[in-house]
């Protein structure tokens, strides 16, 4: 079954799965044109180039941002950690690296569930997902590096 006969009947089977297409429009799918084989590899090669570019300026970008100059950090940062008060220097756990990444949780940043709810019931969804996808901090501290999350979260909801 093609894509477009798929879509005249609003469901699409691939990859062993069946799932619903999304209602709205008319019968035919906005796709791309079919082609020969050696037509794709052509098409493949040329995007294959400026993806190689993109990957280069990319990687000078990285290269460029390590060698930025530091600043001394001068504030005096307090955090409430897992075993009380901690200092900035306290993050880094004696490693060499630190990265912090800031959870928001604050009314104005919040996502609300459309069942309702309030701050602060709730975090950021995009940081929820981003804290969900990190694995165990073994390989980050093999290479001397500590990850810290950091938010204004009250302490208990910062620890679910």
């Amino acid at each position: 079954m093609s894509l477009r006969t798929a879509s005249r009947h609003k469901w699409h089977k691939g990859c062993g799965e069946s799932r619903r297409l999304p209602e709205g429009g008319g019968d035919e799918v906005n796709t791309p044109p079919i082609v020969s084989p050696e037509e794709w590899q052509t098409a493949w090669e040329n995007l294959l180039v400026k993806e190689k570019e993109l990957t280069r300026a990319r990687d000078a970008l990285a290269a460029e941002r390590r060698r930025m100059p530091w600043m001394a950090v001068d504030k005096e940062y307090r955090f409430e950690g897992p075993d009380g008060p901690a200092s900035l220097l306290d993050l880094f756990e004696g490693r060499r690296q630190l990265v912090v990444y800031r959870a928001f949780y604050a009314p104005d940043v919040t996502t609300y569930p459309q069942a309702g709810g309030a701050y602060p019931e709730r975090a950021c969804v995009g940081c929820s997902f981003g804290a969900d996808q990190v694995a165990h901090p073994a390989h980050l501290n093999a290479r001397d590096t500590t990850l810290a999350f950091v938010s204004r979260a009250p302490k208990p909801r910062s620890r679910a």
